[in-house]
């Protein structure tokens, strides 16, 4: 048998208790940074948080630039998951786009404090945000090639679409959010990208799938 075909071990106890511990800190930290900008949050605090011995975070994560990283990866990861369900069986990317805008919208709606931390961490963190400007553009090239969307500029494109979610999100968690406040903003957002009005109209009123 190669090494390759070789049957991947089960974790012992150490390394289960570990992955928990370390998701304890990715927790906590979650929980600060909905309450306090990022850079105001120190390691210390986030072992505090999470009730674990203030040395033990260092075993984890030796900056809070680390901590910051590991709270985008798994924000990212965790939604990004959501809407790929979601959109298992939408085959259009403006669709798709659509769908994605909405849901952070409405997930702000649901979860205020996961939306402030996604705000948060969103401006400070690469991570998160290469993650989703990989999902972005996957949506905007196939939108282009079915004809839903024109546009000059990928990179303005791409700008345009994150920063309309964040700000949909940031508008309905200090109360300015108005009636179908995730519908209003992709047509504006899907009209901003070349779609037709008719198209937009029809896609941000659209049922979400699931």
């Amino acid at each position: 048998m190669s090494n390759s075909e070789q049957p991947i071990a089960p974790l012992t106890r150490g390394h289960k208790k570990r992955a928990r511990t370390r998701q304890s800190l990715i927790d906590a930290a979650l929980r600060l940074f909905a309450r306090k900008e990022v850079g105001e949050v120190a390691l210390l605090e986030v072992a505090s948080e999470a009730e674990v011995a203030s040395g033990t975070i260092y075993n984890y994560f030796r900056t809070r630039d680390e901590v910051v990283e590991a709270v985008g990866i798994a924000l990212a990861d965790e939604f990004s998951e959501a809407i790929e369900l979601l959109n298992a069986h939408v085959d259009s990317g403006a669709r798709r786009l659509s769908v994605g805008v909405r849901m952070f919208i409405r997930r702000a709606m649901s979860d205020p404090d996961w939306a402030s931390a996604v705000i948060r961490v969103v401006h400070f963190d690469q991570a998160i945000r290469s993650k989703i400007a990989g999902h972005v553009l996957a949506d905007l090239r196939a939108g282009v090639e079915e004809g839903a969307f024109s546009y000059p500029d990928e990179g303005i494109a791409l700008d345009l679409v994150v920063s309309c979610g964040v700000g949909g999100m940031r508008a309905v968690i200090e109360g300015r959010g108005v009636e179908q406040h995730d519908s209003k903003v992709v047509e504006m957002l899907l009209k901003a990208l070349g779609a037709t009005p008719a198209r937009a109209r029809k896609l941000a009123e659209q049922a979400l799938p699931g």
